[in-house]
């Protein structure tokens, strides 16, 4: 077990027995309720979409005027004590489909187009793979994030694209991620040691990962 996440495990221990910071399930309900305005949650850490794709999925009404959702817009987005990266939006063609002309020409539109990418950014306050779009919207107030009441956070996910390191990535990755983090809930909320949890995520990983041992 790497040293880094042992640290993990020990700062959170220590937190969730403070009282500090929850144990609920992620995307739980309990976990999503700290999102609306009369929340008394301090902060979540998470990746560039948990703004657009959790926060921006809590409305706080509806615009009489247009009947558009409106935001409280009580939330401020920062950088983090430690970079990191997830998810990602992937485009696939099928095998042996007949019309592959039009699906390369598809494909391209939506990974090479600027002005497209530019339109998807506006949107759905997303981050593409473009560097001159999203370098250009980083500066741009019209590109401003509704949940964040107007703050304009790209510049930092500009940043910390830069010092994305994927050395280390593997298939096994998000597995592994979701057996650690349920193995360690137990240990947080005091219905296991850590060396029983530890052989629980032990006994997940390789059932869903065979070929692995430890």
């Amino acid at each position: 077990m790497d040293e880094n996440i042992k640290t993990w495990v020990d700062m959170s221990k220590e937190m969730v027995d403070k009282g500090q910071t929850g144990t609920a399930d992620l995307w739980s309900e309990d976990w999503s309720k700290g999102f609306a305005k009369d929340a008394d949650v301090f902060c979540y850490f998470g990746p560039a979409w948990l703004i657009n794709f959790s926060m921006g999925a809590v409305d706080d009404g509806v615009n009489e005027d247009d009947g558009s959702r409106t935001f409280a817009g009580g939330w401020g987005a920062t950088v983090g004590p430690q970079g990191f990266y997830w998810g990602g939006t992937w485009i696939c063609a099928a095998a042996g489909t007949d019309n592959p002309t039009a699906v390369a020409e598809i494909m391209r539109q939506m990974t090479t187009n600027e002005e497209v990418l530019t339109d998807i950014v506006k949107v759905d306050n997303d981050f593409v793979n473009n560097k001159p779009a999203m370098e250009a919207a980083a500066t741009d107030d019209s590109f401003a994030f509704k949940p964040l009441g107007g703050q304009n956070p790209l510049g930092m996910f500009c940043e910390g694209a830069e010092k994305i390191d994927l050395s280390n990535l593997s298939e096994y990755d998000q597995g592994c991620n979701e057996s650690f983090q349920l193995a360690m809930k137990e240990y947080f909320e005091g219905n296991a040691s850590y060396d029983d949890a530890l052989q629980a995520f032990y006994k997940s990983v390789t059932e869903k990962y065979p070929e692995l041992s430890y």
